[in-house]
Formats: C-alpha cells, sequence, structure tokens
C-alpha cells in the first residue's frame, strides 16, 4: 500500500526533523513492503490547501497523522478536509495526543483508526488488516469504531529489544532543508554551533513518575544498543553532512555508567562533532567525570531540567531532584565553560507565591546562560490533570496550543499575579548583566536567538494565554461516551 505520513503545521515553534515518522516509515517499509513517504507540514509551514495538494500528488491508500497534544486541533482539522476531498483514504491518527485522548480523537468521523502509544508494531498490524479487508474483535494499541461506537484496545506490550527497529528512514527527508529552514528553526537546540544538526534519540521510556508527564514510553528505560546509535550518528556525518547532534531523549543520563561507555564510543569512532542536550537532563544524575567525557566528545551545551526550587514541590510533583547536587553540577558545568541552559515551571498545583519565587531564586543565584519559565500545563492524561479534576478545578475543555502561555491554573496565586511573575522571572533573570555577559561568553547567538526574543514577547507580554484560532468541537460530532 501507499502511505502518507503526515504531521500538520501547528504553533510548535520548532521543526524538529520528526523521529517518530522515521521511525514509523523505516518499519513499515522493512516489515511490510510498503510505499512510504514524510510530509514534515510543520517544516514547510504548509497550510491545509497544501497538504491537499500533496495527499492529490501522492495518492496514498491511508494517511497517518502524529500530533502532540497541543496539536490536536491542527490534525483534527487536516483529517476533516483531507476525508472531505478524498473520502476513499483511509485516515489514521498517531503520536501522544491518541494515546491519552483516544475517545476524543475517534469523536472526529474523518478519523479511521487511533494508534496508542509505540506505532511500529500495532501500525504494521493494522495495515495488514486493511490491506486485508478484514478487522478482528480487537487489536492491541488501536482503536476504532464498530456500527458507531468506539473501541477500545487493550494495550501493546512495549518493544524491549529496540536494536530489532531498522534504523530511521532518514533518505525520506531533504535534511539540506531542515539545516536553513525559513519557515521554522528546526533544531530543539535554539542556540547551536552548527545550522546541519540533527536529532537522535538513543532511547525510550522514563523511571521517574512525574505527575505532570507523559507515560507514552511507559515507566522502564529502553535502549538501543551504543553500537546501533553510534552507527546512525556516523551515517548522519558522513552520509548527510550532519556536523552537529542534539540528543534528545527523555532521560539520557539516568545511567551514569553507560553514559560514560557512550561517550567513549564516540571518541573510538573518532567522530569530531559538536554534541548538545536540549531536552533536558537531570543535574542530579552527573558526575564530574560525566561532564569531562561529555566535554571530551564535543558537547557545548546542556540543559537541566530543574523544574522547581521548592523541596515540598519537588517532593508533591514526584521530580525530586536533588537541589544541591544540582547546585554542585551546575557549577562544575559552568567552569567547563559549557553553556547551560535550565528548564523551571511555576503554577504547580497549590503552589504558593512564596515557592514560586524559590524556583526563581534558584534559577538567578546559579550560573546557568538561559533559561525557560513555563507555566504548568495540565495535559489530559496525566496525573496532576486527574488531581485537578478531583479537586473539582477547571481544567476539561482548557486549551493546549503551546507551553509558553497559561492554560489552567492550579495554583494558589491568582491568574493575573501568575503572569505577572513569569514575566518578573525572565526580567531578574535576563536583566543581570553579569547574566548576559556569561551567555554571550558560552552560547552561540545567531539570528534565530532574535526572532526567539520576538516570540517570547508575543506569547508572555501580548498574548499570555492560550487562545485557539478555532474551536476543536467543530471537528468532534460524535459522543466520546460511546
Amino acid at each position: 500500500m501507499k502511505i502518507l505520513l503526515l504531521r500538520p503545521d501547528s504553533e510548535v515553534y520548532t521543526s524538529t526533523p520528526p523521529l517518530g515518522l522515521l521511525s514509523l516509515a523505516s518499519y513499515f517499509r522493512e516489515r511490510g513492503n510498503h510505499l512510504v513517504e514524510i510530509f514534515d507540514g510543520r517544516a514547510k509551514a504548509a497550510t491545509i490547501a497544501q497538504i491537499i495538494e500533496e495527499v492529490h500528488r501522492f495518492q496514498p491508500d491511508v494517511v497517518g497523522i502524529s500530533l502532540f497534544a497541543m496539536e490536536r486541533l491542527e490534525g483534527h482539522e487536516a483529517a476533516h478536509e483531507i476525508k472531505k476531498v478524498f473520502p476513499d483514504v483511509t485516515i489514521i491518527c498517531g503520536g501522544a495526543y491518541p494515546t491519552t485522548e483516544l475517545r476524543e480523537t475517534l469523536s472526529n468521523p474523518a478519523i479511521d483508526f487511533a494508534v496508542e502509544g509505540e506505532g511500529e508494531i500495532s501500525g504494521l498490524e493494522l495495515l495488514k488488516a486493511i490491506e486485508g479487508d478484514s478487522l478482528p474483535e480487537t487489536m492491541p494499541g488501536v482503536g476504532w469504531r464498530r456500527d458507531g461506537k468506539i473501541v477500545t484496545p487493550p494495550s501493546q506490550p512495549f518493544i524491549e529489544d529496540l536494536d530489532q527497529l531498522p534504523q530511521p528512514a532518514w533518505d525520506l527527508l531533504d535534511l539540506e532543508s531542515y539545516f536553513y529552514n525559513q519557515h521554522k528553526p528546526a533544531p530543539m537546540n535554539l542556540y547551536q554551533k552548527n545550522p546541519r544538526s540533527a536529532p537522535i534519540i538513543c532511547s525510550r521510556g522514563c523511571p521517574y513518575r512525574c505527575t505532570y508527564c507523559h507515560k507514552l514510553f511507559g515507566k522502564k528505560v529502553r535502549r538501543h544498543s551504543i553500537k546501533y546509535i553510534v552507527d546512525q550518528i556516523s551515517y548522519l556525518h558522513h552520509e548527510k553532512g550532519v556536523e552537529e547532534i542534539e540528543v534528545v531523549d527523555d532521560i539520557f543520563n539516568v545511567d551514569p555508567e553507560w553514559t560514560r561507555d557512550f561517550a567513549l564510543a564516540i571518541k573510538e569512532r573518532n567522530l569530531k562533532l559538536n554534541f548538545s542536550f536540549p531536552n533536558g537532563l537531570r543535574a542530579d544524575r552527573m558526575t564530574e567525570e560525566i561532564i569531562d567525557d561529555l566535554v571530551d566528545i564535543g558537547t557545548y551545551r546542556v540543559v537541566y531540567a530543574i523544574e522547581t526550587g521548592s523541596p515540598r514541590v519537588q517532593k508533591a510533583i514526584r521530580k525530586n531532584v536533588d537541589l544541591d547536587k544540582a547546585r554542585k553540577y551546575i557549577e562544575y558545568t559552568a567552569n567547563k565553560k559549557i553553556s547551560i541552559g535550565a528548564f523551571f515551571m511555576i503554577g504547580f498545583l497549590d503552589e504558593t507565591e512564596e515557592e514560586m519565587k524559590q524556583t526563581i531564586n534558584f534559577a538567578c543565584s546559579n550560573r546557568i546562560s538561559t533559561a525557560s519559565f513555563f507555566i504548568l500545563t495540565p495535559f489530559p492524561g496525566t496525573e496532576v490533570y486527574e488531581q485537578a479534576k478531583e479537586r473539582n478545578l477547571q481544567v476539561e475543555g482548557a486549551n493546549y496550543t503551546h507551553y509558553y502561555a497559561l492554560s489552567a491554573n492550579l495554583s494558589k496565586v491568582p491568574e493575573k499575579k501568575l503572569l505577572r511573575l513569569r514575566l518578573f522571572a525572565y526580567l531578574r533573570f535576563y536583566g543581570n548583566p553579569f547574566r548576559l555577559v556569561r551567555m554571550f561568553r558560552t552560547t552561540p547567538v545567531h539570528s534565530y536567538f532574535f526572532k526567539t526574543l520576538w516570540t517570547a514577547f508575543l506569547y508572555f507580554v501580548i498574548s499570555p494565554k492560550n487562545k485557539p484560532r478555532r474551536d476543536i468541537s467543530d471537528f468532534l460530532t460524535i459522543e466520546k461516551e460511546t
């Protein structure tokens, strides 16, 4: 069959190459002998008309749409418009959104199937069933409608040996267009040294139980072998001209010994590259030896996911970062002249103004080069969302269009003051002239930096609340409870 894998454009600010779609494409080609193409609407800033044009050009049997929770509006709209023009095309939705909100996904009559969790095995089994025109009573990891009622699936077991997956289908992307993307910055790391960068993911799953986080890949870390990873990096470098690698695992450094083995393998292959870790390492799982090893392989930027400077909130959200260790290894990293970014959040359930100020003080009292201050987004499917519902707090029907704006306030601080505190955090952090000197000494700055500043101004000052351009209910005409 001909399969078009689609990522629609959305308010997500970056257009990192879609690793999930690359893995699916490779698996479907190798294990199912299907003809697969990828259309990255986010990287192309594609309109609905351009998506329709691509479907018309390729004439697929199946369109698979990959969505984050905050891309649900764009996904429903794309499915609706595709089905209107091409009623015989089968539309499948996968990713974080259908994994946590399967019933809502299938409440759109344009979406024929929804795949939960990892999509390789479930997706391939679904394609076999579609091709044979024979659906079983149930299928692990796959939901659909039968006689107007939603069929909820049993769980698909996670893939334990990730090396059974073929290497991502990098040949399906024009990486040159990502290196110099004029529509949206391609890297997750907006402070890259070299524009010729590509992301890799070494593992799936996370052993921590943070209340605000999705559980798309489960709570056990499963890794590719180091050889698999280094082979992929070598291919990207030698065949695609990549000069910089972004490691975007959810929890790359959970195992210190494995982290050091990774660095040793890069050195043994003599891969002269820049490395960044923009997705949030655990500072309290670092060691001086790990930091030294990462510097030796060309690491110039790391981001530490601290989230809160309040010990009480750390415990309440079950992040449980050891803040004293975090300070120690931030200091050691800074001494290595590494650009340090950090993620912080305010607005946690029952958080007080004083606890938010503890977070701001932590950020401003450490040698961090850049910081992002988010307001908690209680996405459906997370523990904090369920906690808020139990308290009858207003989370159902909240808007989730991007991370930077307010969707729901679960804290003990009034909404206006919460927004002012977030703005104050940025002003205090970046208003320190010594901070700016450190940032410009350690952190590559290019045109994206100034575009990011303008975007931040729009989000934080002009439009600090999530305001979708269209109501998602326009597309949901089937009752979720069926």
